[in-house]
């Protein structure tokens, strides 16, 4: 196989690794364990077809000098990469430049020794530092709108007002007399106000730290932005859900959650909000305590098979979908430590997505790079009785 065949093919793979990361920043997420799984695999390819590309370079020189008659035969001239200012570097520098001969000689006469990789002068600075490529990132909040399905509002501007039913009752038909004249009737409305606010984020990088690194920057700042822009936008929908929804619920105790009032929680949503989009929220840490809740030998909800409050999965809760957030309040006095809503009925702007700036001039002559990434966002409760909390008492 030709050179140019494996440099068609090394392209070929990395261009598949680029678009699952393309792929995974355009739907504003982060790469699942699959996908990292899977671009790894493809730059292992990579880097393995890279090294059958460098051999094929070498046997072609050697083919080439071979060819020449013996006076004309010249060692092949090496291909000059910049390699860093490091202990390997500047040995692969000595190597490339046949390094001072007369001071090599020189060391031979005075250094009786045996080389090793214990002593720095003996050897050791000889011995590549081993470096691991790539960066091991922190776990980071994926987006709950997503998973919770909430209602996009679309719309230019900063601000869009949203209409909603404010009418106090169930809207019902009234029994009228023959002849009688019909009731009059009409919905009370109200609207939201959506206005965005932006966020931002920046990042300053040396040219030194672009062409020297050697752990996929890159790819991880990546998935940092990605998982920010998640942790960002849950605190947003928690905070909304809380502040503008229902409550629906004062727990007996500052520092407990009783068995039977979680299904107490479940029914003050009314059964028109009942159906559809319905799902828990709360920490990972108060699920747990729910999970512990127990009675004659045998946990009272989920994960014990046949769990008394009909869970269908692990992450049901008397069969409503439960999802975990930090934002949410713990167990104790005066939090709201757990939530049930249709979230339907939660509205959020996203205009733009994430947008990115790869910025090469303003701090060039500081030698910086910058990227800059913002958005722009805003949730709003649509009907508060969509969204039931319950809230610790004081003491």
């Amino acid at each position: 196989m030709g050179i140019l065949e494996l440099r068609r093919q090394r392209t070929a793979v990395l261009d598949k690794a680029q678009a699952i990361i393309d792929g995974a920043l355009g739907e504003e997420r982060a790469l699942t364990d699959e996908e990292i799984g899977q671009v790894d695999a493809f730059k292992a390819e990579a880097e393995k077809i890279q090294k059958q590309e460098t051999l094929a370079e070498q046997v072609e020189g050697m083919r080439a000098l071979a060819a020449k008659p013996v006076e004309q035969r010249k060692a092949p001239a090496h291909i000059q990469r910049p390699t860093p200012d490091t202990a390997e570097g500047i040995f692969c520098r000595y190597i490339r430049s046949k390094g001072d001969e007369g001071a090599l000689r020189e060391l031979r006469a005075s250094n009786d020794t045996t080389m090793n990789i214990t002593t720095a002068a003996d050897g050791g600075d000889l011995v590549p530092t081993g470096h691991y490529q790539g960066i091991i990132e922190k776990l980071r909040p994926q987006a709950l709108y997503s998973m919770l399905g909430v209602r996009m509002i679309p719309g230019q501007g900063t601000t869009v007002n949203v209409p909603i039913d404010n009418e106090g009752d169930s809207g019902a038909f009234v029994s009228t007399n023959e002849s009688s004249a019909f009731d009059r009737d009409a919905p009370a409305i109200s609207k939201v106000a959506m206005t965005l606010v932006k966020y931002t984020k920046k990042i300053d990088l040396t040219y030194e730290l672009i062409q020297d690194e050697d752990s996929r920057l890159m790819d991880f700042l990546n998935i940092y932005v990605a998982q920010g822009m998640a942790a960002t936008v849950n605190a947003l929908l928690v905070a909304e859900a809380l502040a503008d929804g229902t409550a629906g619920l004062t727990l007996d105790s500052a520092s407990a959650i009783g068995a039977a009032e979680i299904p107490e929680l479940l029914y003050k949503l009314s059964a028109e909000y009942a159906r559809g989009n319905v799902a828990w929220l709360a920490t990972r840490a108060t699920e747990g305590y729910i999970r512990g809740l127990a009675s004659s030998n045998q946990f009272l909800f989920a994960p014990t098979p046949g769990g008394r409050d009909g869970a269908t999965s692990w992450g049901d809760l008397w069969g409503v979908p439960l999802y975990t957030d930090s934002n949410m309040g713990s167990i104790t006095a005066s939090a709201k430590s757990l939530l049930v809503g249709n979230w339907s009925y939660m509205g959020m702007r996203l205009d733009p997505a994430m947008t990115f700036l790869y910025d090469p001039y303003s701090r060039a002559s500081y030698g910086e790079t910058i990227l800059h990434y913002y958005f722009r966002c805003d949730f709003e409760v649509l009907q508060a009785g969509a969204f039931q909390y319950a809230t610790h008492p004081t003491a």
